[in-house]
């Protein structure tokens, strides 16, 4: 949590502020992302969703958008492959599962945020993905085969800027201590694969259902 002055003086700074504005957020994240959760916290009752809807919508174009601009010598996929329907998931199924399996953690563990901030803050925590990535796009056409190493370290570190943001997205909203944020996040990480698991063994008995009741029609038909 935060000390008491240091509490005091982002409070003062958002009474200032009144209510910020979506860019002064995205700013903010990147550059003060402890002011840009006590925002958040402050805005709780009036958070708009547009907002993190926009943020999720940039990030899977600009994912999408990405295949067409890296160069073929980085390229994870050949763009004859590129699938929009896939890209969205990539994006949207991992955080959406993310933020349902912390927020059930944090409703179990005496977290104070509510899903809405969370799926708002945690958006938010997007921005250098999709400001960063298409730069390295871009970037990826002046480099050669030597450069390799570097470029892919690049896109690791835009990674783990993504998740660190999502970690401190986690503490802050919920004023947990490191410590205990770490045991969620791991708590949390476990609940998504439960999750997925659950999911994939409903669609597997959904789909076995079909092909048995189909079958069964057929062979009814037949003997008709």
């Amino acid at each position: 949590p935060f000390r008491p002055a240091a509490q005091r003086l982002l409070l003062r700074r958002w009474r200032t502020v009144k209510r910020m504005s979506f860019l002064k957020k995205c700013l903010m994240i990147v550059f003060h992302p402890a002011d840009c959760m006590v925002i958040v916290k402050r805005e709780r009752e009036s958070l708009p969703l547009w907002q993190p809807a926009l943020l999720y919508l940039l990030a899977i174009a600009v994912n999408y958008a990405y295949i067409f601009m890296v160069h073929f010598l980085f390229a994870e996929k050949k763009t004859t492959d590129a699938n929009l329907g896939l890209e969205c998931a990539m994006v949207i199924v991992p955080l959406l599962t993310w933020t349902v399996a912390a927020y059930a953690m944090t409703a179990i563990l005496s977290g104070e945020s509510k899903f809405k901030e969370q799926f708002t803050a945690y958006a938010y925590a997007l921005v250098p993905y999709i400001v960063l990535t298409p730069v390295l796009g871009l970037l990826s056409n002046l480099c050669g085969s030597s450069q390799a190493g570097l470029y892919q370290f690049l896109r690791v570190v835009v990674l783990l800027w993504v998740l660190a943001l999502l970690f401190f997205a986690l503490m802050q909203l919920n004023d947990y201590s490191f410590m205990k944020t770490v045991g969620v996040a791991l708590l949390s990480l476990l609940m998504m694969a439960v999750i997925w698991a659950v999911i994939l063994l409903v669609a597997s008995m959904t789909v076995q259902f079909a092909t048995f009741f189909t079958d069964v029609f057929k062979e009814f038909s037949y003997k008709l």
